[in-house]
């Protein structure tokens, strides 16, 4: 004769089965939470105000090898008005500037450099689209002899309304800028 089965074992069981099941679909629910969370990183729209001001230090690098190797005895008025300008991409308004490159302490040109960035929509499966942006930022320029060196500032709440116009002496005009 054979034993019954105990009515213990069938409970055990059952629960075993319900503990599998119930720790795969939270495996899988938060599997798919992880790729949802990915999937929309990686192909979501990027950051306009990220990308806008990666232009702005981009621009502020571009032109401190533009002025670079001015020449000598280049006043700093001459060097907003002449190549403090022509940034692709980047609005550039120098709006302080003194000395002269042949002086003890240099020139100094102060500019601010703003940069906008136009929303784009995705135009393929899986490429992202952009967000707008803008950025601004402003940098003190110092230009010596043959080199030139610059650093961030904090912008005035107000620029000074005046252009800078080049010096009308031969003298004061600078060297071309090397070509890249």
């Amino acid at each position: 004769m054979t034993a019954p089965s105990s009515p213990r074992t069938h409970p055990r069981k059952g629960v075993r089965v319900l503990r599998i099941v119930i720790g795969t679909v939270m495996a899988v629910l938060i599997l798919a939470g992880v790729a949802a969370v990915t999937f929309m990183h990686a192909f979501g729209p990027r950051d306009g105000e990220s990308i806008a001001h990666q232009r702005v230090d981009a621009a502020a690098r571009s032109l401190q090898h533009r002025v670079a190797h001015p020449g000598a005895g280049v006043d700093a008025q001459t060097l907003a008005a002449t190549r403090f300008s022509g940034v692709p991409g980047a609005t550039v308004e120098p709006y302080g500037w003194r000395g002269t490159t042949s002086g003890p302490d240099g020139a100094r040109v102060d500019i601010r450099i703003r940069v906008s960035v136009q929303p784009q929509a995705s135009r393929a499966l899986f490429q992202p689209g952009v967000a707008g942006g803008s950025a601004q930022a402003c940098f003190r320029f110092h230009v010596r002899e043959g080199r030139a060196s610059y650093r961030s500032i904090t912008c005035p709440a107000h620029l000074p309304t005046t252009t800078p116009t080049p010096a009308v002496s031969s003298s004061a005009t600078p060297a071309p800028s090397p070509s890249p």
